[in-house]
C-alpha cells in the first residue's frame, strides 16, 4: 500500500505560516505606531513650553528645550526630562575603544554648540545681562548651577595596560566638553562664580540594562546632566529654604536641587534630606 502526502497538511502549514507572518507584521506596525505617538507627544510638550504654557517642572522644561536644540543640530540624543539628562550614544561619536571624535560627530557637536550659545544664556547666571528677548518662560527663576558631562562605558575590560574604562570614559567626556564649550560657553558661571561645565567618568558603574541584562551599546554613552538652582523667592526656592531652616542649616542665596534624589543642598552646607 502506498501512502500519498496529504494536500490538507500542506494547506494547514501554509495557513499557519501566513498567520505567523501576519502576527509579526501587526506587532511591528503596533510598535511603529507607539513610537510615532511618543515623538508627537514630546514635540507637543516642547512646543507648549516655548509658547509659554504652564509647566510644573523647570528642570524638565529646560532639558526638553535644550535636547530639542541638539536634535535639530543632527545629534541622535536620548532626553530624560525627569532626571535632567541628555544622552549621546558613544558609538556615533567615537571609534571602538577610542576617545577621538570622528569628523562627522565633531561637525555635529559644533552645530549643537551654536544652538547652546543661543539657549543657555536664558538659564546661566553670568549671562543675565545679555539674555535674549525670546527666552522660554521661567516662572521659577531657575538657573543652571552645573552641567556635568559624564563618560560611560560598557563592562568589557580594556586591554590597554593601565588605561581602563575610567580613563576612556573621562577622555570621551573631555572630548565632548572641548567641542561644546569652545569659545563663549567656557566662561559661563553660576551665581557662585564657578564654572558651569565640568566633566566626570563613571566607567562601567552605571550600565544600562534591558530585561535584566547589560545593553552594551546603550551603556557606551556620554551624558549631559543638568543641575538647577532656584531663587529664594521662587516656589521651589522657598521649599528648599524651609527644609534648610527645619534642619537648622544656614540659609544661602540660592538652593540647589539635585534631580533623581530627595535631597536639597545649599551651596554652603552639607546635603540634607528634604521632608516629603
Amino acid at each position: 500500500m502506498i501512502f500519498l502526502p496529504s494536500s490538507h497538511n500542506k494547506q494547514s502549514e501554509k495557513v499557519e505560516e501566513a498567520g505567523y507572518l501576519a502576527s509579526a507584521s501587526d506587532l511591528m506596525i503596533g510598535l511603529l505606531f507607539v513610537f510615532i505617538i511618543m515623538v508627537v507627544m514630546l514635540s507637543q510638550r516642547v512646543d507648549s513650553i516655548q509658547r509659554g504654557e504652564s509647566v510644573n517642572d523647570p528642570l524638565a522644561s529646560a532639558v526638553l528645550i535644550i535636547g530639542q536644540k541638539f536634535k535639530e543640530a543632527g545629534l541622535n540624543v536620548v532626553i530624560d526630562p525627569q532626571s535632567g539628562v541628555i544622552g549621546l550614544p558613544a558609538d556615533a561619536l567615537f571609534g571602538f575603544n577610542s576617545a577621538v571624535l570622528n569628523e562627522n560627530s565633531t561637525q555635529t557637536l559644533k552645530k549643537a554648540r551654536e544652538s547652546l550659545i543661543k539657549i543657555l544664556p536664558c538659564y546661566v547666571h553670568s549671562e543675565r545681562a545679555s539674555r535674549p528677548l525670546d527666552c522660554p518662560p521661567n516662572d521659577e527663576q531657575a538657573e543652571i548651577e552645573t552641567i556635568f558631562i559624564e563618560g560611560h562605558t560598557d563592562s568589557k575590560p580594556l586591554q590597554q595596560g593601565n588605561y581602563t574604562n575610567w580613563h576612556l570614559g573621562l577622555d570621551r567626556a573631555r572630548a565632548v566638553y572641548e567641542v561644546l564649550t569652545e569659545g563663549k560657553p567656557q566662561s559661563y558661571q553660576n551665581e557662585r562664580k564657578l564654572d558651569v561645565f565640568g566633566i566626570s567618568s563613571y566607567a562601567d558603574k552605571r550600565v544600562i540594562k534591558s530585561f535584566g541584562l547589560e545593553d552594551a551599546e546603550k551603556s557606551r554613552r556620554v551624558e549631559l546632566r543638568f543641575i538647577l538652582a532656584f531663587k529664594p523667592d521662587s516656589i521651589k526656592g522657598k521649599a528648599a529654604r524651609e527644609a534648610l531652616d527645619a534642619a537648622g542649616a544656614p540659609t544661602a542665596a540660592a538652593a540647589v536641587v539635585t534631580p533623581g534624589a530627595n535631597v536639597i543642598q545649599s551651596p554652603n552646607s552639607k546635603p540634607i534630606t528634604a521632608p516629603k
